[in-house]
C-alpha cells in the first residue's frame, strides 16, 4: 500500500499552480474540481474561480502543463484521467437509461 504524506510545494513552485489549474481546466474539461485540486495541490475553491474566470490575478495566468511543472506525476495525472473519463461514460449510461424510461412511460 502507497502510505499518504502530507504534499509540500516549495515557493517557487507555489506561484505555478494557478498557471497548471488553468491548463487542466482548459484541456480536460472533465476533469472535477477535486481531482485537479489534488493534483495540483489547492484547493477547490481557487479551482473554481479559476474555471469561472473570476480569480484575482486571472488576466496574468498562462497555461502550463502540471506534469512539466513538475506538480504532479505522469502516472497520477493519467490515473486522474482515467477515472473522470469513467465518471463521464457512467453518467452518459444513466441519461439515456432515464430517457428511455421517458419514453417508455408517455
Amino acid at each position: 500500500k502507497e502510505r499518504k504524506k502530507p504534499k509540500y510545494t516549495p515557493l517557487s513552485k507555489r506561484q505555478d499552480r494557478p498557471d497548471a489549474i488553468l491548463w487542466l481546466t482548459k484541456n480536460y474539461p472533465e476533469l472535477t474540481d477535486g481531482q485537479i485540486s489534488k493534483l495540483v495541490g489547492s484547493t477547490t475553491g481557487t479551482v473554481s474561480l479559476i474555471r469561472k474566470r473570476s480569480y484575482w490575478n486571472f488576466s496574468s495566468l498562462k497555461a502550463k502543463d502540471p506534469v512539466i511543472l513538475a506538480l504532479c506525476t505522469q502516472d497520477i495525472f493519467q490515473k486522474a484521467l482515467d477515472k473522470a473519463k469513467r465518471r463521464v461514460e457512467r453518467e452518459k449510461k444513466i441519461k439515456i437509461r432515464e430517457e428511455k424510461k421517458k419514453a417508455n412511460n408517455e
